[in-house]
């Protein structure tokens, strides 16, 4: 079934046949944003042993037209043709934006990004399958790649943290948003979360966009205090290979997620209140992905807000 609103464009319901639309509008509730832990159809997403779950039930579809803004010279000039926001926002000020304007190849990240970024090296993935390599980490043409392979015994994942005026660490609230794209590689899956400044899952995570790079995008809230269970989450009928722009609103009263401007998911249930900070994982699945895969996670843009209520 094939379902095309004015100002989106068409989305083909495939392997997630209840997965709801990008253009659909929801409220998660105690009833409705349950999870079924016992899916193997979504990855791991945390510095811990995370369980994800899928939504139970398929809410209405309502109609909207998404970002309608004009396309500027810099869209035009950006590789995914949607350049990076700058300045603040009603009710946020923009601390984070990073373009990738500077090339670095693999082996030598971060580099130039070193008052920027912090990339994983050396040790397990969450599937404990891959390893973290900051050599797979490179940035050209505007864009950073987050590289995964497999060969042999040598299976290779990546993951990197923005860095907020050189500094790790997080904050309570903030606006995410990311614009990417990812090869269909199999076996690897991307988790982009929000992660406890104290390495404590009790803590929370939110995770958006996340699943495996050639299946479609969903989005996660765990639960604090008892994180093996989600209190939201949600399908969408979004592939990981095209170019779209995900972000994460987190308040003190809700969590929305929303793909090009448009809200596919809200949640009032089981907000964190710890600071947490912004993860972008590639990581194998549950197995070995299969020998040859290869690929990346390419990233247009990266920004982040602070929450001023």
């Amino acid at each position: 079934m094939a379902v095309a609103v004015v100002g989106v464009p068409m989305v083909v319901l495939g392997e997630d046949s209840d997965a709801i639309t990008p253009w659909s509008t929801v409220t998660a509730t105690p009833d409705d944003a349950a999870a079924d832990p016992s899916t193997d159809d979504a990855s791991g997403s945390s510095a811990d042993d995370a369980v994800d779950g899928t939504a139970t039930a398929t809410p209405s579809i309502t109609e909207a037209t998404g970002d309608s803004r004009t396309p500027t010279a810099a869209d035009a000039a950006s590789p995914s043709g949607e350049a990076a926001p700058r300045g603040d926002l009603p009710g946020w000020s923009q601390i984070f934006v990073d373009d990738f304007d500077e090339s670095v190849e693999q082996g030598g990240f971060p580099g130039p990004y070193s008052d920027s970024w912090l990339a994983y090296d050396g040790f397990t993935d969450t599937a404990d399958v891959g390893t973290y390599r900051a050599s797979a980490v490179s940035a050209a043409d505007g864009v950073l790649s987050l590289g995964v392979s497999t060969h042999g015994d040598e299976v290779t994942s990546s993951a990197v943290v923005p860095l907020v005026d050189g500094l790790w660490g997080g904050q309570t609230y903030g606006r995410y948003s990311v614009r990417l794209r990812a090869d269909p590689v199999p076996g690897y899956s991307a988790a982009f979360l929000l992660w406890s400044d104290d390495n404590d899952w009790n803590d929370g995570e939110v995770d958006f966009p996340e699943g495996h790079l050639d299946k479609n995008v969903r989005a996660y809230n765990h639960t604090p205090g008892n994180p093996s269970e989600n209190s939201f989450a949600r399908r969408t009928a979004v592939p990981f290979t095209d170019w779209h722009t995900y972000t994460i609103d987190w308040t003190p009263d809700e969590i929305a997620f929303s793909i090009d401007g448009v809200t596919i998911g809200t949640t009032s249930h089981d907000i964190p209140t710890a600071k947490l900070h912004w993860v972008m994982q590639i990581e194998t699945t549950k197995t070995t992905p299969p020998d040859g895969a290869e690929g990346a996670v390419q990233v247009d843009w990266a920004t982040i807000y602070r929450y001023e209520g």
